[in-house]
């Protein structure tokens, strides 16, 4: 059996789910950071197993292009410059959420409040993506 053209025009696609609870913004390739694996009873201390450019960022969580190797479920502290910043902000804990070839989105799960505060404050001075 032939199908027509006109049952192929009509196919629909599936309307995307949004899981993002935060609006995502996107930064500027300057915005840097350094990885190391998680260590919970240490705090980084500049083992670096890996650097990165955070290439979206919301208060709960960033996009980073990288060429370290992770996969989903890893845990790791992060060294964020972002930009326009003289010192880093850290992130205790991350939680690597999906991968994908060279990029990969890591969800912040521990940080001090003053950590937040700064992302927080970036984030209200930058377009949304």
């Amino acid at each position: 059996m032939i199908r027509s053209a006109m049952d192929q025009t009509h196919k629909v696609s599936s309307p995307r789910i949004e899981l993002r609870k935060h609006p995502r913004c996107a930064v500027r390739p300057s915005c840097v950071l350094s990885l190391a694996p998680f260590a919970p009873t240490l705090s980084f201390g500049g083992d670096v197993d890996g650097e990165g450019v955070v290439l979206n960022l919301s208060q709960c969580g960033c996009k980073i292009n990288s060429e370290a190797g992770v996969q989903v479920g890893d845990a790791m502290s992060l060294i964020v410059l972002l930009p326009g910043e003289i010192c880093p902000t850290m992130i205790d804990l991350a939680l690597v959420r999906w991968e994908n070839d060279k990029c990969f989105g890591v969800e912040f799960v521990a940080m001090g409040p003053g950590e937040f505060k700064r992302i927080c404050q970036f984030l209200a001075t930058s377009a949304p993506e």
